[in-house]
């Protein structure tokens, strides 16, 4: 743009009445009931040094009065810092933008790193209303007039960020061929979306916290898609909302019967309304609550259910593993014990222990070695679940010594010789294996040396 013709439209007063939007804040003086957010109670509580307490519930929106001011100064720190000009939130040209809104955030409010993605994900959409509402009050009834390049005195007067050079890009870029093509590409969508909501986007979290507050658990998808939709006396406001109603209704029905079950995002309001979730947003929550987040989350009113379905489940499954362990002839206990049988270092890289038993063998035991043994315990270390295991019920000798030798291995200063008696897990493997034997049931009958403890 010229300086000639900056200086001409200096001299020129903006056309006509600002246009209507949803937003009041761009009313003639005499009609407005809103000025700029000034935020005083926040910028109370930063001059004594001190933080908003915010609380957020389990789908990660704020809660309460707090959460209501912080969507609030969201909404003033979009309109103070993000240039008007720069249409996408995702430029590199917004990074330090984004790190000035994220450092007021929590120098104001109480609000922990894992929430900034959500916090300046609001920013973004705060921004674009913003220039979206600045468009359509003043700027698109004068698009094509000279002196729409200079800042309208109610922007000057409110928006005092916003500069002559920002205005500029502004409207620079939205005579832009580029700009014009996406109006109408966002016209066209709007114009098929049948089901849109009559209230604000923040109506889902407020809803959705009193429907918390009153019953203790939170709201159905579905539930809030309708109730979004439902007249103070029941009915539905547009004539449009009755299909999926009724198909809510139905598969409704069909989760209760258990002939529907809700996976992910095929749940009941996906398939009511017939289309896939898209990416990024979900239908029927706030614009805090991310995908991830809600479809991982546990819904009590879905949990009981569930657990009743999981122990028919193992009940349906238990039934199989009988009728197969019969069928092959298995014994269910032996093979348990088999299976749990602890993996052992057949390199003696643990310790193994010998427990004497006080009872000893009495002089009417046949076998004269008896009379010179003491039955006992063999354990080795559980791997699985810790501790020892019990593995062998034995017997050791008190007149061996550490030159004597076990299958040609001396036992040494750490070792006994045992005879295994008593097997308790076959498939343990010995902690001093020989050539002949390397698992309690080779070992059977004949000795072995053991660690002593």
């Amino acid at each position: 743009m010229s300086q000639d013709h900056k200086e001409e439209c200096s001299t020129q007063t903006h056309v006509g009445k600002p246009r209507r939007t949803n937003s009041p804040r761009f009313y003639p003086d005499e009609d407005c009931r809103r000025r700029a957010t000034l935020m005083t109670r926040v910028h109370k509580v930063r001059a004594k040094g001190q933080r908003i307490e915010v609380s957020f519930d389990g789908k990660g929106q704020p809660l309460g009065k707090a959460g209501d001011e912080l969507q609030s100064w969201i909404g003033v720190l979009a309109r103070e810092h993000i240039p008007i000009w720069i249409s996408d939130f995702r430029s590199a040209d917004l990074a330090p933008s984004k790190e000035i809104v994220w450092m007021e955030v929590v120098t104001s409010f109480t609000v922990d790193e894992s929430y900034k993605r959500c916090v300046l994900k609001s920013c973004g959409e705060s921004a674009k209303g913003f220039r979206y509402d600045l468009y359509q009050a003043f700027v698109r009834d004068h698009i094509d007039d000279a002196n729409v390049w200079q800042r309208p005195p109610k922007v000057v007067h409110n928006y005092p960020t916003i500069t002559q050079d920002d205005w500029e890009k502004f409207i620079q870029y939205r005579r832009t061929p580029e700009f014009k093509r996406l109006s109408e590409q966002g016209s066209e969508i709007r114009k098929k979306s049948k089901y849109g909501s009559t209230g604000g986007r923040d109506d889902y979290r407020k809803r959705d916290q009193a429907h918390f507050e009153k019953t203790g658990k939170y709201a159905e998808r579905y539930e809030s898609w309708l109730e979004m939709r439902v007249k103070i006396d029941g009915g539905l406001k547009k004539e449009e909302f009755k299909p999926i109603a009724e198909n809510i209704e139905e598969f409704t029905q069909q989760e209760t019967q258990g002939s529907f079950e809700s996976v992910g995002t095929e749940d009941i309001l996906t398939k009511a309304l017939g289309n896939a979730e898209h990416s990024g947003r979900i239908r029927g929550q706030s614009k805090f609550v991310k995908q991830s987040q809600y479809f991982n989350l546990v819904h009590p009113s879905r949990e009981k259910d569930k657990v009743s379905d999981m122990k028919l489940k193992i009940a349906a499954l238990e039934k199989t593993v009988q009728e197969l362990c019969a069928k092959h002839g298995i014994n269910r206990e032996t093979m348990a014990e088999e299976m749990t049988a602890p993996t052992v270092d057949q390199h003696n890289s643990f310790k193994a222990s010998c427990t004497l038993n006080e009872k000893e063998a009495g002089p009417s035991d046949p076998n004269p070695m008896l009379n010179a043994s003491k039955e006992c315990h063999l354990f080795i270390p559980d791997l699985v679940n810790g501790g020892v295991v019990l593995v062998v019920i034995g017997r050791t000798y008190a007149d061996c010594v550490p030159t004597d030798t076990v299958h040609e291995i001396p036992l040494g200063e750490e070792n006994v010789r045992v005879t295994i008696t008593v097997p308790k897990i076959n498939r343990a493997l010995l902690p001093i294996p020989t050539n002949e034997a390397t698992s309690v049931e080779e070992a059977v009958g004949g000795f072995v040396a053991w660690p002593k403890s």
